[in-house]
Parts: structure tokens; C-alpha cells; sequence
């Protein structure tokens, strides 16, 4: 428990674990995190709060060991947490990061090592999250590496997906934006995503053109679109070559 009320709780030295200190705050309270790593999975319960850490994400590390997901927000919430890397996250959805129903902002945070059987790194369902100047790598899952959504519209800013991927299964839109002016329409998988082309291609997808809208820009995948870009071309071919050989 933690022993001195203030707007500020200070983690380890007022309350010695992160959640502690959630769920001594109240709305508007800020929780500011000292370097080091903390082996726990946190819920933010629904509380409109800051979570911060004082040194960045490269030394403030949140620890799940594999135990669930990491960073819960699953009621209607409005946090904000910053500068932390979220890691060793292991549940059926969201093994980094879980938000339902909640539009908290994730920023500058390394979301990394983490499993689930959709949303490795993190799951957004009926939400609208923001995820600012993120970093998203070795996250691994059935569906969406990085991301995957369900009936969400999260607005991903300056983040960089580094091998992972982002996923969603219904028509709601995904918006990403980083610095660049080309912004336009961003096919991924089966969905459309508006980004500027270098986020684009960083989220594994094919940039459609500056100016291109969502609404029309991307043509339906074919069975001859092998890495299902929603382009037949060399790569595809490539890809087929690469597999000559006896069927395994």
C-alpha cells in the first residue's frame, strides 16, 4: 500500500510497485516511475490518470514474464502513459497492450517480446487509442504482430513497426502519421490505412499515392497475390520460385 497521499505518486519510493501506485490515484493524478525494471502486469481500472517514467523507455521497464498481458485498459479510460518498454507479455489477445472500450494515448514507449494469439504487441478492440512515437519489434502473434484491431480506429503517430505487422478484422479505419507531406492511402493486408509512405512501408504496406483515399484506392487481393500486397508482380513470382521443390 502506498503511505502518503499526493497528486504525484513516486514509484518505488512512495509505493513500490506501479500498480500500487494506480490504484491509489485518483483521476488526474500523475504516477512518475524511477529507472529500473518492475515484474508486474498493471491495469489502469479505468482511472484518467499519467503514468510516466522519469528516465525513458531504454531504462524503465514493465516485465510481464509471460504471466498475461502487460498494460490493461479495458474500461473507459482517457490515460496517458509515456516512457516505458512494455515486454514479456503472453495472453490469448493482447500480450503488450490490451485497450477495449478506452482512448488512452501510448507514448514513447518500446513495445517488444511479446506474444498472443492476436495483437502480439498490442490488441485494440471498440477504442480509439493514439500510439505516438512508439516502437513495435520481435512482438509475435497469429494475427497482427504489432497491432491488430476489432471495430477500433486508433491514430498511430512517428511509430516504427520493425518487422511486425498491423491487422484488423472489420472496415473501421486505421490511421497512421508521421512527419512526411505524401500522405495518402496505405493498403495492408485486408485493410486501408491513411499514412504518409514511409510509415507506410514501416507497417509492411503497399503506398498507394499522395492524395489516395481509402475509399476506393485499394483493389481486393487475388489468389496470385502471394504476400498479399494486393499487387501481382515479380515479387509474387520470386516467392513461388523460392518454394520449387517437393511439397512439405
Amino acid at each position: 500500500m502506498c503511505c502518503v497521499a499526493s497528486e504525484v505518486w513516486h514509484v518505488p519510493t512512495e509505493c513500490k510497485t506501479i500498480q500500487a501506485a494506480i490504484d491509489a490515484a485518483s483521476d488526474g493524478d500523475e504516477v512518475l516511475v524511477a529507472k529500473g525494471t518492475y515484474v508486474e502486469c498493471i491495469d489502469f481500472s479505468g482511472k484518467t490518470i499519467s503514468i510516466r517514467s522519469e528516465s525513458g523507455a531504454k531504462y524503465t521497464i514493465i516485465d510481464g514474464q509471460e504471466k498475461g498481458t502487460v498494460v490493461s485498459c479495458v474500461r473507459p479510460s482517457s490515460a496517458i502513459m509515456e516512457g516505458f518498454s512494455i515486454v514479456g507479455g503472453a495472453a490469448l489477445v493482447g500480450g503488450g497492450i490490451r485497450i477495449e472500450n478506452a482512448t488512452p494515448i501510448i507514448r514513447s514507449c518500446m513495445i517488444e517480446f511479446n506474444e498472443a494469439g492476436e495483437g502480439g504487441g498490442a490488441y485494440v478492440s471498440a477504442g480509439t487509442p493514439q500510439f505516438d512515437n512508439c516502437v513495435f519489434s520481435f512482438n509475435v502473434a497469429d494475427d497482427g504482430d504489432g497491432i491488430w484491431c476489432v471495430n477500433a480506429k486508433p491514430l498511430i503517430t512517428a511509430c516504427i513497426f520493425a518487422g511486425d505487422s498491423i491487422g484488423y478484422k472489420t472496415g473501421e479505419m486505421i490511421t497512421i502519421r508521421d512527419t512526411n507531406s505524401d500522405f495518402g492511402a496505405c493498403c495492408i493486408g485486408e485493410t486501408c490505412v491513411q499514412t504518409a509512405s514511409v510509415a507506410c512501408y514501416e507497417a509492411g504496406g503497399f503506398f498507394r499515392g499522395e492524395d489516395e483515399r481509402c475509399l476506393d484506392a485499394c483493389p481486393e487481393t487475388c489468389d496470385e497475390d502471394v504476400n498479399e500486397d494486393r499487387r501481382v508482380n515479380m515479387t509474387d513470382l520470386l516467392r513461388v520460385i523460392g518454394a520449387f521443390g517437393y511439397c512439405p
